[in-house]
């Protein structure tokens, strides 16, 4: 008899391992990767993810499953039961599971929408000592963390071939170091970042198609604009332009892969006005051309 992949036996135990009634996330799973490869053998391994959306009555159990996984909320709320405590997962809820413990989570009102990842044990188990201290498992992913540009990233490398394995585990690693970067900062006064500095980076992260001067900003926050941007760069590693820019890039990958819209027009959707200053700002933050991009990138 031929030996369980690492893929076979999660989802044996998968199955194994629900109480639920309700619901079956085994037999929902799009997004599944039943290939090992050696060269991940020794990194974070993501077995599977899905999108859910569900609504009321909804439940899922499980335990004794040889996984990790997270759930980040997007929409609506679900309850989390875990380690006899109870969590409220509402929206930039990001929870870190070990699947070896007893788990609930409920959806009671409405419409609940979330993904969920499950992640193999091997290393994952160092990175999950050292961000859930005595099981503390949420996380608020707050606009001014990378960690929702990181999780992303995990969710578009979805073809189940060697190099995209060992770039899910990559970002796993680097989302795993964003967490850690977010408690830490969650556990330091020093770190709490301005009121002011946050308004002014969801601003960048909503209306990143605005045009923005330290000026107008300065004028607008009540802030010396060589404080201001002092700041900012302290608190976020890049200053107001630069960090502007990325999210205008990172809104762009998603409409090139998203719209038929030309080069151009996207550039001025995303508050680039001049084409070729859009292309070679795309390029010198991606490593390729927007229309290159557009090519090789597949469409979850």
């Amino acid at each position: 008899m031929s030996q369980l992949t690492l893929a076979e036996e999660f989802f044996r135990s998968l199955v194994s391992s629900e109480t639920s009634n309700h619901f079956t996330f085994a037999e929902y799973f799009e997004h599944s990767y039943s290939r090992e490869y050696d060269s991940c053998a020794s990194l974070p391994t993501l077995l599977s993810y899905q999108k859910v959306s569900v609504s009321s009555p909804f439940s899922y159990e499980t335990c004794n499953l040889n996984a990790f996984c997270m759930i980040l909320t997007s929409k609506g709320s679900g309850t989390l039961n875990y380690m006899e405590h109870v969590y409220e997962l509402t929206p930039g809820t990001l929870a870190f599971l070990d699947c070896r413990l007893a788990q609930k989570i409920t959806c009671r009102h409405n419409i609940w929408e979330f993904t969920i990842c499950f992640v193999s044990r091997s290393v994952t188990e160092f990175y999950y000592k050292k961000l859930c201290p005595d099981n503390m498992c949420c996380f608020t992913v707050t606009s001014y963390t990378d960690v929702l540009t990181q999780w992303n990233m995990l969710l578009r490398e979805n073809i189940d071939d060697e190099l995209h394995a060992l770039r899910r585990s990559r970002t796993l690693i680097s989302l795993f170091t964003e967490m850690f970067i977010l408690r830490s900062m969650e556990a330091s006064e020093s770190y709490r970042v301005p009121t002011y500095l946050q308004a002014m980076k969801q601003r960048f992260d909503v209306h990143c198609e605005e045009q923005f001067s330290l000026d107008d900003l300065a004028q607008f926050y009540h802030i010396n604009k060589y404080r201001l941007c002092r700041e900012f760069t302290a608190y976020f590693n890049d200053s107001p332009l630069q960090y502007l820019n990325k999210v205008r890039i990172e809104r762009a990958k998603e409409l090139l892969i998203t719209t038929d819209e030309k080069v151009g027009v996207i550039g001025q959707m995303v508050g680039i006005e001049n084409a070729n200053h859009f292309i070679r700002l795309f390029k010198e933050k991606t490593g390729v051309t927007p229309l290159r991009y557009r090519k090789e990138t597949p469409v979850i």
